[in-house]
Order: C-alpha cells, then sequence, then structure tokens
C-alpha cells in the first residue's frame, strides 16, 4: 500500500503562544499496519452499588448516551461490574443478616433485574466481579447461577476478586464518600493463588461446561509481584481460566488534595497516558502466551474515584482518547472505563430520568469514532507536535481515520491535509472545549464534508479539541 501524507499546515504560535515555525507535518503509513482494534474494545465498568441507581428510572436516558458510542464503534459496548465494592458485597436474595465480616452490600434480584435492563438495552456483554475476600465461593456461586438466570446469554464473564493486592489497604475516597474497608492483615501472592485457585475450582464444577462464562483473574492494582504468580495459577487449573484482568489510571495515587492544575498538566504528559498504558504490555504477554485476552476491567484518570478538577475536566477526556489508543498499541483486547453514581471522573451523570454527557464521555466517543469495529492501527508520525498528538487508523476498504488531540489552551489552528489524486471529499468531527479546564460548555459539532482544494482539505483544529478526520478510500 502507499504511504498516506498528511500535512498539518499552522502557524507554530497557534501551538507556542507566539514561537515562529514551519509547518506540522503528519505521516500516516498504510503499508505497515499495526494491531487490530478489538470488537467490542470499549467497554465501561461501574460498582455494584451503581447498578441500582443506573438501572432504575435514569436507565433509558443512560441507555440512550451509551448508545452513541456503540453506534460509533459498530460494536456492543460491554458491561463489568465490581470494583472495590465488589468485595464487599454478598448475593442475599432473602435479605437474611446480619452480613459476614467485611461485607456491606446486598445483591438481590432486583439488583440483577436492574443490571439485565442495562444489558438488554445496550445489547452488551456482561462481566460481574465476585468477592474473593469472604473466601465464601458456595455464595460467589450461587449468584453467577442466579446472574445467568436472569442475565442468560448475556453473561460472559465472572472477575474472581478485585485488586487482591490491596487487602491490606483501607482506603476513604470520594466526593461521595466512599469507604474500602481492610481485608486482611497480610496478604500474599501466594494466598491469591489458593484462593482464586478454590474458586476456580468451585465455579468450574458449579456452572455447566457449555454454558460456562469466562473465568476472570488478576485484576491488580498494580503491585508489580503479583502478575508473575498468574502463570503457575493458570497451571494448576488447565483450561479453566477464560482472561486476565487487569486495572490501569492515568494518576497513580490518590490526588483528592493536589492543585487541580497541576493534576491536569500530569494527565497531559506521555507519561500518564502512552506510558502508563504501555507498562501492561508484560501483563499481555502473559495472557497472550497463554491464548487469553487481557482485558483492562477498570480504566479512568486518576484512583479513588478521580481527582476534583482534573477527571472533570476537558483534559480528561484528551487523556482518556490518547490512553485507549495507547492501550490498543500495548496488545489490550478490552477497556472498560471505570465510573460509579457520583464519581468525579464519571462520564455521565444522572439527571432524574435521564443522563448527561460529561468530559470523559467525550474522550470515550472520539476513541469510538477513530477506532472503530474492524480497524487496526497503522504508524503515524507528528513533527513537531508539541502537545498535539495523532493516532491512526485503516479499515478493510481502504478508509482512513486520524484523531488529532490538541491540548492546548489556544485559537483555532489551521490544518491543510494532503491527500494526493483521487481521495474523496473528508468528513470532520470535532468536539472542543473553552479551555482545557472546562467541565462544561463542551461542544460536539455535527459532521462537516470537506472537500480537497490544491490537493488538501482545510481543516480548522481548535484548542483544545480532539478532531477526527475520516478520509474514504480512493475511488477505482
Amino acid at each position: 500500500m502507499a504511504v498516506v501524507v498528511l500535512v498539518l499546515a499552522a502557524t507554530a504560535a497557534a501551538l507556542s503562544g507566539g514561537r515562529q515555525g514551519g509547518p506540522l507535518r503528519v505521516a500516516v503509513d498504510t503499508g505497515a499496519p499495526g494491531r487490530a482494534v478489538a470488537a467490542p474494545f470499549l467497554g465501561l465498568s461501574m460498582e455494584w452499588t451503581s447498578v441500582g441507581s443506573y438501572g432504575g428510572p435514569a436507565r433509558p436516558g443512560i441507555v440512550a448516551l451509551l448508545r452513541r458510542l456503540e453506534a460509533a464503534s459498530g460494536a456492543p459496548l460491554p458491561l463489568r461490574i465490581g470494583g472495590a465494592s465488589g468485595e464487599e458485597s454478598w448475593w442475599n436474595p432473602s435479605r437474611r443478616g446480619p452480613p459476614p465480616p467485611g461485607v456491606r452490600h446486598d445483591i438481590d434480584p432486583a439488583s440483577l433485574t436492574a443490571l439485565a435492563g442495562l444489558a438488554r438495552g445496550l445489547d452488551a456483554p456482561v462481566t460481574m466481579g465476585l468477592n474473593l475476600q469472604d473466601g465464601d465461593d458456595r455464595n460467589a456461586l450461587a449468584l453467577a447461577r442466579a446472574a445467568q438466570r436472569r442475565l442468560r446469554g448475556r453473561l460472559e464473564g465472572l472477575e474472581i476478586g478485585n485488586e487482591p493486592d490491596l487487602y491490606t489497604a483501607a482506603r476513604t475516597f470520594g466526593p461521595p464518600a466512599v469507604r474500602r474497608l481492610r481485608k486482611r492483615v497480610r496478604y500474599a501472592p501466594a494466598d491469591y493463588v489458593r484462593d482464586a485457585g478454590r474458586y476456580l475450582d468451585a465455579l468450574a464444577a458449579g456452572l455447566p461446561a457449555r454454558s460456562r462464562p469466562r473465568l476472570v483473574i488478576g485484576g491488580f492494582a498494580g503491585s508489580p509481584t503479583w502478575p508473575p504468580t498468574l502463570p503457575r495459577l493458570i497451571a494448576r487449573h488447565p483450561g479453566t481460566v477464560g482472561a486476565i484482568a487487569a486495572h490501569r489510571y492515568g494518576l497513580s495515587g490518590c490526588e483528592l488534595g493536589g492543585d487541580a492544575a497541576s493534576s491536569r498538566a500530569a494527565l497531559l504528559a506521555t507519561q500518564a497516558s502512552r506510558e502508563r498504558m504501555a507498562g501492561l504490555e508484560p501483563l499481555v504477554a502473559i495472557a497472550h502466551a497463554h491464548r487469553l485476552p487481557l482485558w483492562v476491567t477498570e480504566l479512568n484518570s486518576a484512583p479513588c474515584g478521580g481527582s476534583p478538577g482534573a477527571s472533570d475536566s476537558f483534559a480528561a477526556a484528551l487523556w482518556l482518547t490518547d490512553a485507549l489508543f495507547a492501550l490498543v498499541r500495548a496488545g489490550a483486547d478490552r477497556a472498560a472505563v471505570q465510573t460509579f453514581d457520583g464519581a468525579v471522573y464519571a462520564p455521565f451523570a444522572r439527571r432524574g430520568a435521564g443522563a448527561v454527557a460529561r468530559p470523559p464521555f467525550f474522550g470515550m466517543l472520539a476513541f469510538a469514532r477513530a477506532a472503530p469495529r474492524g480497524t487496526h492501527l497503522v504508524p503515524v508520525r507528528i513533527a513537531r507536535g508539541g502537545r498535539v498528538r495523532a493516532w491512526a487508523t485503516e479499515a478493510p476498504d481502504g478508509t482512513v481515520r486520524v484523531a488529532l488531540i490538541a491540548g492546548v489552551d489556544a485559537r483555532s489552528v489551521r490544518v491543510r491535509i494532503a491527500t494526493g489524486p483521487g481521495r474523496p471529499c473528508a468528513t470532520v468531527r470535532v468536539t472542543s472545549a473553552p479551555a482545557l479546564a472546562a467541565r462544561a460548555g463542551i461542544a460536539d459539532r455535527a459532521p462537516r464534508r470537506v472537500c480537497p482544494r490544491g490537493g488538501a482539505v482545510p481543516v480548522e483544529v481548535p484548542g483544545p479539541s480532539l478532531t477526527v478526520v475520516t478520509l474514504p478510500a480512493r475511488a477505482g
């Protein structure tokens, strides 16, 4: 295939506050295809404690909003239910009590009905988190059986435990305040291999093999000594493990009291997106060596519900688009954006019987538009881009999509995309905000058809913004 060269012509002053320079140039090499975008790739993760509120009166509005992501990507939006609350919940259909130590939330038939409504509205597969810390594999099996009956064929996975490498830690975070209980005084990787192995055996024996969901292990918070135990766990239970889970956040710690401007700057650095996501490559290698998918079952800008002023700003949208592409390049097979009702980093918020998009939603939407079902990454280079980054994909029919991430507070940048002969008119989608710190006022503009003039497609790239340029295949 020929090399498609996209030339972004703009004064450097528009990006660097007055410094003069030549045009920015982006080169896309369609002759060197990279990793395919798995279908479905983009998903949503939520806490058990939010299933009732999301599956209640606000469900139609939430489903309608999330359907926009499905329409853009051409694939369902997988749901993952669990998180920290998964380790503090149990199946309690009769509301008997008292709960076991460390359990604070009941999962009952109403919970599964709400979850089934969400899954049905999105026509989405569901991965459900099971409580590992209480050691009650019988209760976990009972929940799995009940979920299979209620969700029917939509129950795709059962994730055993959540961040066992943090069982010895307790946290309180918010707003609203969420408290993570300390699960153990001591807990080592060998303890996890033993406990997770017992759950694998119980679930494998108690669920019909023909309809058994994938049994998912891992889901560590990031401790480097834990992933090397996974091959041992897989080897001890041959043919049982169905996927490996990972969690990834842009900022490495709970930044609740930090300076918002500093947190936004940290999010926009490549260390928070591209380097942090590339750090999962060893875990991807373990999964793929065992012919298992690597699912990032929690992804967001900062742990502990998010960093105020950063995770709820347009900077988080830019980070999320960049991070999702970086995960594809690292080899991840799925990525679920983490949320709970009222979280700082939530991609949407309930408003009565409806839902409104928040900044991270637009980062998900830009990725879905630029990397739909059936596409694969192609190498892209940008000369002197500074805070402007680019990713590119190619579809089987030769359509090229370029995502431009303008992480700057600046006036619009004039862009000229060189197309060469025979390239039809392009479609341009621009999502912009008044500033990187903006939490509202985000404009998702209608698509524009822009035809080549003088061998190039002229485009205005606002700052800050997410721009997706779709270049159809050459005629003939």
